[in-house]
């Protein structure tokens, strides 16, 4: 009895592998954030010159904020020891490296 099932098993699993999902009905469209413009008609950049005085420092959430402000970046990401991130350039974002301890090792525009 368990050989015949088992037969049928090894037989069925390679089809269904083959075999394709559904297709929806509403097309898939990729998210790409957009560059943000200026008045003037040039594009938002980042000013890593203001940024070395966060070096050491916890980054909590108001120092976040005032490093944005600061920098004039439009995005910010803060990344954590062992996280992925992307290695794309945007001119408009800022980077935060922190710690094991929160404290930031790294910032800069990118």
């Amino acid at each position: 009895m368990r050989l015949p099932l088992l037969l049928l098993i090894g037989c069925v699993l390679p089809l269904t592998a083959c075999s394709t999902p559904p297709k929806s009905t509403e097309e898939s469209k990729a998210v790409v954030d957009p560059v943000p413009q200026v008045a003037d008609g040039g594009t938002v950049n980042c000013n890593p010159d203001v940024l070395a005085q966060f070096n050491g420092k916890v980054a909590s959430e108001a120092l976040v904020k005032q490093a944005v402000a600061k920098s004039g970046a439009k995005h910010v990401r803060v990344v954590k020891p062992g996280m992925a991130v992307t290695m794309d350039f945007r001119e408009d974002r800022l980077t935060i490296n922190v710690n094991e301890k929160n404290e930031i090792e790294r910032i800069g525009c990118n």
